[in-house]
């Protein structure tokens, strides 16, 4: 059995992408990195050297990857982190420094993270092509990070203080969506009872008893069933008017994607050191 393993918490599925194109570049240095989804009951990790994945929740690692890691024992192996978020944003720095401090508690050595961006599943809808350029540089991009981990190193993040600030103050989150959770709805008109939302939440969090769509208070904000739903079925709650639906077409092409007034130059950075990276 390999010594590294890679433990992925994806809400809807583009952080796992990203995690499978590192498993796939590791294996180029000898690594036969395992993939597992954290919200299987997973025991406690057989490797030494772990590669933790999730997608950025308000500036901070999601409370599914937070209890995660409270449940890891104590090790002395090396942690890395891969995270995705919907912006390039240097508030998101600070997004792993829980994650962290758990896991440095624990013994283990924390070497570093890479951050990828990719399409929202929540805020608004990127337009295909500006999904399928984010595809396009993380792949640019994973190759280094496989690199790093097979050489043991990493880069640590080093969050200023505006990330630290913005980070403490969406931490209510983690208490938030247990809450929201429960105010989710399934439009009955629209609803086509497939039940992909109650096989798909990654808490369990949905139950379909008596003819009704039951949501309790475990829900972590991952968005897999809004997303997801098929027929659009599913409003989230307060935050219904963020609510995005449906699959990103990462076929498209990406050279026809143009950046919106939102972060522009932030985006326009990033795209442009994924094509200097690509070049090296």
């Amino acid at each position: 059995m390999s010594d590294m393993g890679i433990y992925v918490f994806s809400g809807t599925g583009n952080t796992y992408r990203c995690a499978a194109a590192l498993q796939e570049k590791l294996a180029g240095y000898g690594e036969d990195a395992q993939i597992h989804r954290i919200e299987e009951e997973n025991g406690a990790p057989l490797e030494k050297d772990l590669v933790l994945c999730y997608p950025v929740h308000g500036f901070n690692a999601p409370r599914i990857m937070i209890r995660f890691c409270k449940r890891l024992r104590n090790g002395t192996g090396n942690i890395w982190f891969l995270k995705t978020s919907g912006e390039p944003l240097r508030l998101n720095d600070s997004s792993s420094a829980q994650l962290a401090r758990i896991l440095k508690r624990k013994g283990y050595k924390v070497k570093g993270e890479f951050h990828y961006v990719m399409p929202y599943n929540m805020i608004f809808r990127h337009s295909d092509e500006m999904a399928s350029l984010m595809w396009r540089t993380a792949q640019e991009r994973v190759p280094d990070a496989a690199r790093q981990i097979a050489e043991g190193k990493g880069r640590p993040a080093k969050p200023g203080a505006a990330s630290k600030t913005m980070a403490g103050l969406c931490r209510i989150e983690h208490g938030f969506f247990p809450v929201n959770g429960r105010l989710f709805r399934v439009d009955s008109k629209h609803c086509i009872k497939c039940m992909k939302c109650v096989k798909d939440c990654p808490v369990s969090n949905i139950r379909y008893e008596d003819g009704r769509f039951r949501f309790g208070g475990n829900c972590t904000g991952c968005t897999r069933c809004s997303f997801g739903c098929p027929a659009g079925a599913i409003h989230i709650g307060i935050l219904d008017f963020m609510r995005v639906n449906g699959p990103y077409d990462f076929e498209a092409d990406p050279e026809k994607a143009v950046p919106g007034r939102y972060c522009r130059k932030a985006y326009e950075q990033y795209f442009s050191a994924g094509a200097e990276t690509e070049s090296k």
